[in-house]
């Protein structure tokens, strides 16, 4: 019975071995290539804000959204204005172009959706080994969303009101049937983020 038996080197092990599956390497991988892909030509907040208030579903194709799910697109975006009030948790700005009244939300904190970027990266439910491996990779994007916006803004939010920002971002835009559409907060997951632009 030895006679048939092979004994393996280490190496030769780790050889036949499948790479481990490792969530924090995928998002930074996925949210690398997010960064640089949707930052490159991202069209202008107000653009796509008044697109939407007249044709939800032309402004989609009109500005290559993505999918997100069923009624849900995503679009990149920048925006240019000034802080208007600061939390811990949210920039609001006041932005160039877009409707008077209506609020611009930036997350600073839990409302950081890596989920949202980790889905529209294109990588799926199958792609990781199981559904725990699938939440870790969102909520470790989400993490390197905040470490870059902690960065950006000092850890101090509320020292930027009055000061101009510069940001790069996604924002996600759910189809209703509601009154009041146009007036929603619009919700910018940011991507990159300048002070003082």
């Amino acid at each position: 019975m030895l006679l048939n038996t092979k004994f393996l080197t280490p190496e030769e092990v780790e050889a036949l071995t499948p790479d481990q599956f490792d969530p924090q390497e995928t998002a930074e991988e996925l949210y690398a290539s997010v960064q640089s892909e949707l930052t490159e030509s991202p069209a202008s907040l107000g653009e796509v804000t008044s697109a939407l208030d007249e044709d939800p579903e032309a402004a989609a194709e009109e500005f290559d959204a993505y999918a997100v799910s069923e009624g849900t697109v995503a679009f990149a975006v920048t925006a240019e204005g000034t802080v208007a009030d600061a939390t811990a948790d949210n920039l609001i700005l006041a932005v160039d172009g877009v409707t008077e009244g209506r609020q611009i939300v930036v997350p600073l904190g839990t409302a950081l959706d890596g989920n949202m970027i980790r889905d529209i990266s294109g990588f799926r439910f199958g792609d990781a080994p199981g559904q725990t491996d699938y939440q870790r990779v969102g909520t470790e994007i989400s993490a390197l969303l905040r470490a870059d916006v902690q960065e950006a803004v000092e850890e101090d939010a509320e020292s930027l009101i009055g000061e101009d920002v510069l940001i790069h971002g996604v924002m996600r835009y759910v189809a209703t049937d509601a009154e009041g559409d146009d007036e929603r907060p619009v919700i910018i997951q940011p991507l990159n983020l300048e002070v003082g632009s």
